[in-house]
């Protein structure tokens, strides 16, 4: 079978109210926490390379506070040795800036994004006048209006192609819609390994403790009762113990999976195939991408 290796990257950190991810009112009153801004990158036996989520190429949060420790995903990726027009394809899990920005500087991957995500929030931006929306309006809050205006670039040049519903994009890896409930038209992604089925969840679960005690997030612009959903479907592939799953943001991945740290880039190895080189270990560029 094809195996794959995963690796998730931080790119930024933000810090935010640990209800805004965990639930309220469970964790209200908690204080902020650390959060991760992730990018995860499989890498396949075959030699194929796909990146899950983009990030931003530039971005202010919704609170107005600014990231620490921002490395412009294509960037961070060749500090590790895999060149961005390495990258075969890419997986927008949602439309979220800290997602689904900067793809455009993987120039020879093919990406791939549910039309339910794209038509639902095209239909949102057609009904606000977009000279006057910022992220203080809530339909906006997490949105970059110029990463539409890449992607409808991207469409032209016929680089996206859109999914209607779950469906592999590659030998093993496939995209599950987790429709309305983080966002219109997330998805999270399912690898098949040789070590066992992994979820790279995006955001439809922000940290282990959603899935868990089975609690949403505070901050969600879908319907809470679909993440309960998808949080069953999330654990019965990454297992009740959820040693298999990739959260969006949470701190904890770096302590749950073998980690470390390369010219300033927190990284964690999810899962490694035999025929591939560690990360953990000091490589020249040529073996990192082996």
């Amino acid at each position: 079978m094809t195996d794959w290796s995963i690796w998730s990257f931080c790119y930024a950190v933000g810090n935010l109210p640990y209800d805004f991810l965990s639930g309220s009112p469970i964790h209200s009153n908690q204080g902020k926490v650390d959060t991760p801004m992730l990018i995860t990158l499989l890498r396949s036996t075959d030699g194929e390379t796909i990146l899950i989520d983009t990030g931003f190429e530039s971005a202010g949060s919704m609170t107005g506070a600014g990231f620490a420790n921002f490395v412009r995903s294509d960037q961070l990726l060749e500090r590790f040795g895999f060149a961005p027009e390495s990258i075969d394809k890419i997986v927008l899990t949602h439309m979220h800036f800290d997602h689904a920005g900067n793809f455009h500087n993987f120039p020879n991957a093919r990406i791939y994004l549910q039309r339910y995500e794209y038509d639902a929030w095209k239909q949102v931006i057609g009904q606000h006048d977009t000279s006057k929306v910022s992220k203080a309006d809530w339909a906006f809050s997490s949105l970059n209006l110029n990463d539409f205006d890449l992607l409808e670039r991207a469409i032209g040049a016929g680089r996206v192609e859109f999914l209607e519903g779950d469906a592999e994009v590659a030998p093993g890896v496939t995209c599950r819609l987790a429709q309305d409930t983080h966002t219109f038209g997330s998805q999270w992604v399912e690898i098949a390994s040789a070590r066992g089925r992994y979820v790279v969840a995006g955001d439809c679960c922000y940290t282990f403790e959603n899935v868990h005690r089975m609690w949403p997030p505070g901050y969600t612009q879908g319907n809470p009762w679909n993440m309960l959903r998808e949080f069953q479907k999330m654990k019965s592939v990454a297992g009740d113990d959820l040693s298999r799953l990739v959260p969006g943001h949470d701190i904890e991945l770096f302590k749950r999976y073998p980690s470390g740290e390369r010219d300033g880039v927190r990284f964690a190895e999810v899962s490694l195939a035999e025929q591939h080189a560690s990360l953990l270990r000091p490589a020249s560029p040529s073996v990192a991408g082996a």
